[in-house]
């Protein structure tokens, strides 16, 4: 390991100054770039990827070699640049953030707010003010944007978390009807990644039993029903999701608008409610109170 405190005696001393003269400027070639010699060295070390030489930042930033060294001195002195080895140097590391004017850090305001809005009690009136929720509060108005951006970041970050969890388990539902139908073929499908798309089933069971659609589907498939039968292929083909209306059409429309047909103007079998569900006949006039009672003829 090198020893800063002894290697620092390597670096390149900075020029003597001027007796009795203020320091000499920081001379350099005419040019057009306005920004003083100290700018273009922390601006080159700033675009550049690691630690940089002094022959690299002469290169980088054009100055003569006096201007460059005055410069690095300057910079090195007001802590934005740092020394790494002799003759090279690196933009200083940045400072903690400082202590806000009511006492805290950024961060540290933030995690009171999250401990207030966990625990109410575990804010500090004496020491931090009113709580987050009055009028009134000492928190930093950056830290309240701070503190809002964090939390619009927390919620994306939660739906996109339950929309995942739900594609999830809409997948797996989508993978266990897929083995239901492909068991209702009786092993007569092919191997198809049209097999896997069930989209087309699902808007059918809207309206048809899933029972309904299998056993359309092993009509059409399974081959110990009728050994002609076709693979199944894909569940968009018409063949299959005609079969599915069909079968329903067959077994549950028709045979419910049979029964309701057959029905109309039946009489019961019983008088009681034939009286009392029978509907006035054509022409008759009902007369009396709502009672039923009816006044007696002359």
């Amino acid at each position: 390991m090198t020893n800063t405190a002894a290697t620092e005696v390597a670096e390149p001393a900075p020029p003597a100054p001027e007796a009795a003269a203020a320091p000499a400027p920081e001379a350099e070639p005419e040019t057009d770039d306005t920004r003083s010699a100290r700018e273009r060295v922390i601006d080159h070390l700033t675009d550049s990827e690691g630690p940089q030489s002094v022959e690299q930042i002469l290169a980088g930033t054009g100055l003569n070699r006096n201007a460059c060294e005055q410069a690095i001195f300057r910079a090195k002195k007001a802590e934005q640049i740092i020394w790494v080895a002799p003759g090279v140097y690196a933009l200083a590391p940045p400072k903690p953030p400082p202590r806000s004017l009511r006492g805290h850090t950024d961060d540290e305001w933030i995690a009171r707010i999250e401990a207030w809005q966990a625990n109410p009690a575990s804010w500090k009136i004496e020491e931090d003010g009113p709580p987050p929720n009055n009028p009134n509060h000492r928190i930093p108005q950056d830290v309240v944007g701070q503190f809002k951006d964090r939390q619009k970041r927390e919620r994306e970050k939660a739906a996109k978390q339950d929309a995942e969890a739900a594609a999830a388990r809409q997948a797996a539902a989508d993978r266990q009807l897929r083995d239901q139908l492909l068991a209702a073929t009786g092993g007569n499908y092919t191997s198809a990644p049209a097999l896997d798309d069930v989209a087309p089933i699902k808007m059918a069971l809207e309206i048809v039993p899933l029972d309904d659609v299998l056993s359309a589907i092993r009509g059409k498939t399974d081959r110990k029903l009728y050994p002609r039968n076709e693979p199944a292929s894909s569940w968009r083909d018409p063949r299959l999701l005609k079969a599915i209306a069909e079968h329903y059409c067959r077994f549950t429309l028709v045979p419910s608008m049979v029964h309701a047909w057959s029905a109309v103007g039946k009489v019961p079998q019983n008088p009681a409610d034939a009286s009392s569900t029978s509907p006035s006949t054509p022409g008759t006039r009902r007369v009396g109170k709502r009672t039923g009672a009816v006044p007696a003829t002359a």
